[in-house]
């Protein structure tokens, strides 16, 4: 049986989140308030907040290009994009070639023995996405990069350069390999499907679930309203005697770990709270 790891620390990731959230809308209402003349009352609501931001990218606006990454990731979280909003560059396909092993052998290797190849987020933001971007690429997902790097911030592009820095605005990374917001704009369209279920349909039917999705599969942890607040990836099965059932195993980074127990980490959180499976490709 796995000897599965419990870590308090889930739950400030899960409180950090939150409030980064709250605190990058609180500061873009003022920064819009105070930059457009407009009084706060009018962007008391996340849809009037987008209407606003979308028509200052309209007008290409400076404010855009100075708070890009903030205005993007309130973009990834509070909007449903039409597919002529941001120009499409995804790889298309089932992604057949993607090789489940050498995504496995990256992260039995780097998922506590961080890779210095890349930059670390460790200590700031956390490193989830950034490490399952990683797992990904090992695994043979290829860069998707429309050649302008002040595209940094779209969510159709994904790419870790080398040189790149954890710095804000370093446009050699994409947000969509760092950030969980951008990180899940870009895979919902790319992954061959996705399985979204709810903390509570997921511990009732673990047998199920644990049929659909196969090692080196990312799985995002989100609030109920589907804002993503922690990046994980399947790296095994294992029977968990005392439920009975074949659990499914994860790892991470920021919560550094490749034994996680996917059934009893939800089993803390509220029932409607969601998860998010993107299935690279549909095989093991």
């Amino acid at each position: 049986m796995q000897n599965f790891e419990d870590f308090d620390i889930e739950g400030q990731i899960h409180d950090n989140v939150l409030l980064d959230e709250v605190n990058r809308r609180e500061k873009l209402v003022k920064l819009i308030s105070q930059n457009y003349r407009l009084p706060e009352e009018q962007l008391d609501n996340n849809k009037a907040l987008v209407d606003v931001i979308m028509q200052l990218r309209r007008e290409s606006h400076p404010l855009i290009y100075e708070y890009n990454e903030d205005i993007w990731n309130f973009l990834a979280d509070n909007m449903e994009f039409e597919e002529d909003n941001i120009p499409e560059s995804r790889v298309i396909g089932k992604n057949s070639f993607y090789n489940r092993s050498k995504a496995k052998a990256y992260i039995d290797t780097y998922w506590e023995n961080y890779n210095p190849a890349y930059p670390t987020f460790h200590g700031g933001g956390g490193d989830c996405a950034n490490f399952v971007s990683q797992v990904l690429y090992a695994g043979g997902m290829p860069w998707v990069d429309d050649g302008n790097p002040n595209h940094y911030t779209w969510f159709t592009n994904w790419y870790c350069k080398p040189g790149a820095s954890n710095k804000d605005g370093d446009k050699r990374i994409s947000l969509s390999w760092k950030v969980a917001a951008s990180f899940k704009r870009h895979w919902e369209k790319r992954a061959a499907k996705q399985v979204v279920i709810s903390y509570k349909d997921a511990i009732d039917n673990m047998k199920g679930l644990s049929k659909q999705v196969f090692v080196g599969d990312p799985v995002q942890f989100c609030y109920a309203n589907g804002t993503a607040y922690h990046t994980l990836i399947v790296t095994g099965f294992a029977w968990d005697k005392a439920a009975k059932l074949n659990d499914i195993v994860l790892a991470s980074h920021t919560i550094d770990s490749n034994k996680r127990s996917l059934y009893n980490t939800i089993r803390k959180y509220p029932e409607d709270y969601l998860l998010r499976f993107y299935v690279i490709k549909e095989s093991e």
